[in-house]
């Protein structure tokens, strides 16, 4: 499981970054935004923080206050049965134990990445500013 999630999170995870604000506009205009792409983006965005923790970017703490975050952020675009569904996804011991496995394979060429930190900056700050409206 845990080279499938890493595999899948490199693969996506530039494009998702960048381009999850417009998913997100999407989203809200879109009744039909599904639990698979919540799915996929939680995954991303859970794995760009598990990163920032790695690399020296961000506490422990900063990271799981992200991760709350996105979690708010991506549920309120959800159908309630789906926003139950990606709960339980990231409930599970297993779910953020890959994304660390993934985020500590990766750091060798993701830490030195100004890609990945500014990403992380970019998105933190921004969960930061939108804190209290999800």
């Amino acid at each position: 499981m845990y080279p499938c999630i890493a595999s899948a999170a490199r693969k996506v995870l530039g494009l998702a970054v960048l381009s999850l604000a417009s998913h997100s506009v999407v989203a809200e205009q879109n009744v039909a935004y599904r639990f698979e792409s919540a799915a996929q983006e939680i995954s991303q965005l859970y794995w760009l923080a598990e990163t920032a923790t790695v690399c020296g970017w961000a506490t422990p703490a900063e990271s799981d206050k992200f991760k709350r975050f996105s979690l708010r952020f991506l549920g309120a675009h959800l159908s309630d049965r789906s926003r139950k569904a990606l709960l339980s996804l990231v409930s599970q011991p297993r779910f953020e134990i890959g994304l660390h496995h993934a985020a500590v394979e990766g750091a060798r060429e993701n830490c030195g990445s100004k890609r990945w930190h500014s990403g992380w900056d970019t998105y933190k700050a921004a969960a930061d500013e939108n804190d209290g409206e999800y």
